[in-house]
């Protein structure tokens, strides 16, 4: 019986994971990794802290050289996937060709940039990649940086440049940051952290225009105020990668349309992370991706498996300060108990339907978080919501 090849298109976290789960199931077929950036898969999540210097380059990479060789898992680097034949064939930038049996197409998210004219040019770019990472340490210091989004992209991207002493202001068209993990009141002591730290913070307003002609030198908002660039971040949201999926004829809406195995609308190519959409949701965080690479990893290893969204936590560290957003909380017709101590900068609000706990928040904080999600996730009763504030009911 021959052997099956499977091709992986993309190499990020997502692609990542999967690889290891293929390992550790003992994948039987041949495994051929393409990769336009380059290089082994790393973690994302740490381009921050690598940025600010608290960790090393070589410490985001999650497996070496040697794992590959190990594995005999072949890499294709530095090189894109330009057309995809279902039918079981990629034409690559190059011009090379590969066959293969099964496809997962891990090809990740494209960042949105502003609905401007701007001229291309490194100055404006994300920072979603080792690439932007080093075009950034390079930048002379005292530079003035703009980051357009107050989500977690553009906050991580604002810590990570004012560690570097840049001159940093963050524009964020909501009234308030991470307004889809935040509430307002939670999110003021974010801010007010962020503020502390040296950010200048342009909330409830956006870009109305980037002077960069010829090269960046300033943006001018929609209040009318006008700020020194020599760098604009884009980190207002991203959009999954689709585009070679729809290429292929494969059905797409704002993702690659998958099933409950991974699977796309062709039965031997699947798709996961980013670009990836199931029952109308896409997913930007790296939880579920690893939920769906396990999945996937026991489909391809002919095992049952099928997937089912979890409730994911959001949690981001930015300067010592923990931020931290589980369930909903956002409903219009929750009840709410909030704990803080303005003076620690510390703030811990709980969101309350009924009998049920459905979401928590926490700014500068995270005791009781486990009990909090366990409360979440398992639709608890709760009799006393001033004791589950203070950790003191156990879970049923």
């Amino acid at each position: 019986m021959n052997q099956k090849r499977l091709l992986i298109i993309g190499h990020g976290m997502a692609a990542t994971r999967l690889l290891q789960q293929l390992v550790e199931r003992g994948y039987p077929g041949s495994i051929t990794v393409v990769s336009e950036e380059g290089g082994i898969g790393y973690n994302r999540i740490q381009l921050t802290p690598w940025l600010a210097g608290d960790v090393s380059e070589a410490s985001l990479d999650l497996v070496d050289d040697a794992w590959y060789r190990q594995h005999r898992i072949y890499r294709v680097n530095g090189d894109a996937v330009v057309a995809l034949n279902p039918a079981g064939q990629v034409r690559l930038n190059s011009g090379r060709t590969l066959e293969f049996d099964q496809a997962v197409l891990a090809t990740g998210a494209l960042p949105r940039f502003p609905d401007l004219p701007f001229p291309t040019q490194p100055a404006i770019r994300a920072f979603r990649s080792k690439a932007d990472g080093h075009w950034l340490k390079a930048l002379p210091a005292n530079r003035s940086a703009v980051v357009v989004g107050g989500g977690l992209l553009g906050l991580e991207a604002a810590w990570g440049l004012r560690a570097c002493g840049h001159r940093v202001s963050l524009v964020h068209r909501n009234t308030h940051l991470m307004n889809r993990q935040l509430s307002a009141p939670t999110a003021a002591y974010l801010a007010r952290a962020a503020v502390q730290a040296g950010i200048d913070l342009h909330l409830g307003c956006e870009l109305n225009h980037i002077q960069a002609e010829p090269e960046l030198f300033s943006v001018e908002l929609s209040t009318g105020d006008t700020l020194a660039a020599d760098v604009l971040i884009a980190a207002a949201g991203i959009q999954p990668n689709e585009h070679l999926a729809r290429q292929a004829g494969l059905r797409v809406d704002r993702g690659v349309l998958i099933d409950d195995q991974m699977r796309t609308s062709h039965p031997q190519l699947f798709a996961l992370g980013e670009c990836a959409e199931f029952n109308g949701q896409t997913f930007g965080l790296v939880a579920p991706a690893y939920q769906q690479a396990e999945v996937l990893a026991s489909v391809l290893c002919a095992e049952p498996a099928h997937w089912s969204p979890e409730q994911c936590t959001t949690r981001l560290k930015i300067s010592g300060l923990d931020v931290v957003s589980h369930g909903c909380i956002d409903h219009p017709d929750a009840r709410h108990l909030t704990l803080d101590a303005p003076g620690l900068n510390q703030c811990r609000r709980l969101h309350f339907l009924n009998d049920r706990l459905i979401g928590a928040e926490m700014v500068g904080i995270r005791t009781h978080l486990e009990l909090y999600q366990h409360l979440i996730e398992q639709q608890t009763p709760i009799n006393d919501a001033r004791a589950v504030m203070l950790g003191s009911v156990k879970a049923a």
